[in-house]
């Protein structure tokens, strides 16, 4: 050779022609003698195969007959040495599939389609183009002729060849792209939306390829129970599409009207508890006020008059008795009235219950005064000069009013705050006053004190106004200053008074500022002062935060739950022609081959959207859907499968075991609605176990694991449905067979009978240990049926996997 290497420059020069030629005929040479020399290994090789393969069986044989055994030759040198069975990343299927930036969804979804194992098939096998050719009809446009079904078939061919490299993904999310504007960019997106789209999209796509013949009707589609079958459909109808029935029944004449309606996915609503827990702090009137925080019960819609009965109920103060307010760290915040929704108020919400005295109002109204607000110098002056006389006796507040018309005594409510420069928090515990209408600001000031005077520290005396108060409103910042005469007839308490809505005492909130070193000489380092809870909070706690668990079956309870319309929803039935509030009631007319069940766990909460974390219980075998289909005579129980062109003749829905679904895969979600991410769980057809599918990772999945507070969307398939190929039927025969009849065997070229033998040892490897402990030596044809398809794949020999299994 480096002769004929050497030939070149000389060539090219222009001179030794002959030297050329001589190389030439040397490199045909020697290229034929290397040719002869490998055809020659080669048979040398094959019948060394044979060979062996003849020696082990006379061996087996032999150990058969009772025989000794006799030393058996060493293996040729020129075969290959036999390698370990494949990793278990080596089964066919298990291929994660790159994140391009949040597309989660879009994983979790093509994982799930993946290992629905007719639909895998169908694209994988590329049926619609054999549909396309014998259907008769011109071609299509290669624009018309479905691109997202074609790159959804080439990414499913290339997860179960083990071919998967991150192009496939993205050449998939380029062209969804192209044909949903919605699907751009990497913004996140729910994946059963994705899920519906990209099945009608391939159903679109299909209904081009393939033009439909239809077919004559059958006895049963007449028998008008139901709705006439269609006459043509797509694989995507005839697998996953099925029908509901809507009834409304009138109240009246007890007649029935039905609507049918196709369904690809079943949105169930998760059972929700009718009530939701509050933790309420209690302000107890008293001349040493103390607090308590209890918690209640409060249902999960209505108006706050419920809140208030809760907390009347719990500590039996009257509801008229109670004033609901909201305070955090700084002071008051919002007010409620009988009237505002419970969904305002959450659970985290910092909500107070004050005890107010009786109210004895007279008949007076109270009066309107006239008065000029700055609110930016917090100066206020009395446009009216209020004849109302007041005095102090020593040693006690006694007060006596002339009243001329105005009220008697008003509610006031009251914080203390510490602050330093613009900040404040909040100290001691919050107390109800009940004072005189025109009191002036010394009586107002000892009131005050005189109800804080546990908190302030031994021997300290009082005798300035050392505080400010704030009158907490609506709009904008009121202080009530040393030189109002009667500072509680001032317009800003008028308009407090007013603003009160409906329900408890009308109060003013005030708020009690002290500046840092004052706060300290007088009651010390006191911070907001401890509240004990009582029993009832625990109670609470016990009975809400609990996981809250239901079964599938009460979701389809739910689902299927007779409603009756509305007032303003009448509807006018056809038979007594009048408007009446009918009864409706959603029922599930025929089942699909693969049935969807998506979880309605998100849902809207006032202006928002929470995530539902509930942990829905569902089976992994053995759903039985009986109990929630519409139970009609025999004649009307045609399904689909008799008549479509794609269905295997599984029976006409009249056996109970075509009601009987297994699940194989599950779309995850986890976190919540800012941010979250999917995965899927899916049943391999292959070696028949569960794995993990988080975007480009696969893990092994035990059976106990796949049931979780995650689970967004099921997967089921009928159990008279499952193809005979796949390790998830009950109806297969031995491993081998089904293995060898899987889908993937049939792909051109294809080259996974090792693969599938050696899922089936790894499958069977626990169970064959156990068994090789009470056999002694002698093995069973069906534990040698994986070993052999093993063998014959790694020497190579070219042969089919078809005809590899007819040999065994």
């Amino acid at each position: 050779m480096a002769q004929v290497s050497g030939a070149a420059p000389a060539a090219a020069g222009g001179g030794k022609e002959k030297k050329v030629s001589l190389g030439k005929k040397l490199f045909w040479r020697r290229g034929g003698l290397v040719s002869r020399f490998l055809r020659t290994l080669s048979a040398l090789s094959h019948l060394s195969n044979e060979q062996q393969q003849q020696q082990q069986e006379e061996a087996e044989a032999r150990d058969k007959s009772g025989s000794p055994a006799r030393p058996q030759p060493p293996e040729s040198p020129h075969l290959p040495p036999l390698q370990p069975p494949p990793s278990p990343s080596r089964v066919p299927g298990l291929s994660g599939l790159k994140n391009h930036g949040n597309t989660c969804f879009m994983n979790a979804v093509l994982q799930c389609l993946s290992n629905t194992d007719l639909f895998a098939e169908f694209l994988g096998l590329e049926q619609y183009k054999e549909s396309e050719a014998s259907s008769g009809s011109p071609l299509p446009s290669p624009q018309d002729r479905g691109e997202v079904t074609e790159q959804l078939a080439k990414l499913l061919r290339s997860l179960w060849t083990l071919e998967y490299t991150p192009q496939h993904s993205r050449e998939f999310k380029t062209v969804v792209s192209r044909n949903a504007l919605q699907y751009r960019g990497t913004s996140q997106h729910d994946a059963q939306e994705f899920l519906l789209w990209l099945l009608d999209r391939v159903h679109e796509d299909l209904n081009i390829l393939v033009q439909h013949k239809p077919r004559p009707p059958v006895e049963e589609d007449l028998s008008g129970e139901g709705p006439p079958f269609p006459t043509s459909g797509t694989f995507v109808q005839e697998l996953f599409q099925a029908q509901y029935r809507s009834s409304l029944t009138c109240p009246h004449c007890q007649k029935q009207s039905n609507t049918f309606d196709p369904f690809l996915c079943i949105s169930l609503p998760i059972p929700l508890p009718h009530t939701r827990p509050l933790y309420v702090t209690v302000v107890y009137q008293g001349k040493c006020s103390h607090c308590m925080r209890i918690g209640v019960a409060i249902p999960l819609s209505g108006s706050v008059v419920r809140l208030r009965e809760a907390i009347s109920m719990e500590t039996k103060i009257p509801t008229d008795q109670i004033v609901i307010t909201e305070m955090y760290f700084d002071g008051f915040h919002r007010s409620f009235s009988d009237t505002d929704d419970l969904d305002t108020i959450q659970e985290s919400d910092c909500i107070f219950a004050f005890e107010t005295p009786e109210i004895y109002t007279s008949d007076g109204l109270l009066g309107q005064r006239g008065v000029c607000v700055n609110n930016n110098q917090n100066y206020i002056r009395n446009g009216i000069d209020q004849h109302r006389s007041s005095h102090y006796s020593s040693g006690s507040m006694r007060l006596s009013t002339n009243r001329f018309g105005v009220g008697d005594r008003i509610v006031i409510l009251v914080c203390n705050r510490s602050y330093s420069g613009q900040h404040g928090k909040r100290f001691g515990q919050p107390f109800v006053l009940h004072l005189e209408r025109n009191i002036t600001w010394d009586v107002l000031q000892k009131e005050i004190l005189e109800k804080m005077q546990y908190s302030l520290r031994p021997s300290v005396c009082v005798q300035v106004c050392p505080f400010s108060l704030r009158v907490v409103t609506a709009v904008g910042i009121t202080y009530l200053l040393p030189q109002e005469e009667k500072p509680l007839c001032h317009p800003t308490v008028e308009r407090a008074l007013k603003s009160c809505g409906i329900g408890g005492a009308a109060h003013v909130k005030l708020v009690v500022e002290w500046d840092r070193e004052t706060k300290e000489y007088l009651f010390g380092n006191t911070e907001e002062e401890y509240v004990p809870d009582s029993e009832s909070v625990r109670l609470q706690r016990e009975l809400h935060h609990q996981p809250q668990c239901c079964s599938l079956s009460q979701c389809f309870q739910l689902y299927t739950k007779e409603e009756q319309l509305a007032p303003g929803n009448a509807w006018r039935c056809p038979h007594c022609k009048q408007l009446q509030q009918g009864s409706i009631k959603l029922s599930l007319w025929t089942l699909p081959d693969v049935l969807i069940l998506h979880l309605k766990r998100f849902r809207q909460d006032v202006d928002r959207r929470v995530k539902l974390q509930n942990m829905v219980r569902f089976p992994l075998v053995g759903l039985d859907m009986t109990p929630h289909v519409v139970k009609r005579s025999q004649s009307s129980w045609s399904l689909p499968s008799h008549w479509s062109p794609w269905r295997r003749p599984y029976g006409l829905g009249r056996d109970p075991e075509d009601f009987i679904y297994d699940l194989y895969a599950v779309c995850n979600h986890h976190g919540t609605m800012q941010g979250g991410h999917y995965t899927a769980y899916c049943k391999n057809s292959v070696d028949g176990m569960w794995y993990c599918f988080d975007d480009s990772e696969v893990q092994p999945l035990a059976e106990d694991e796949v049931c979780k507070p995650s689970a967004y969307i099921l997967f089921y398939q009928r159990r008279a449905a499952v193809p005979s190929w796949s390790a998830n039927s009950s109806v297969a025969g031995s491993t081998s067979s089904s293995l060898c009849d899987h889908w993937i065997s049939r792909l051109p070229g294809s080259r996974q009978p090792s693969i599938a033998s050696a899922a089936s040892s790894r499958r069977t490897s626990l169970a064959s240990l156990a068994e090789s402990v009470e056999l002694t030596g002698e093995r069973s044809e069906d534990d040698e049926t994986p070993r052999r398809c093993s063998n014959c794949w790694r020497r190579g020999l070219g042969e089919s996997l078809e005809h590899l299994c007819d040999e065994i």
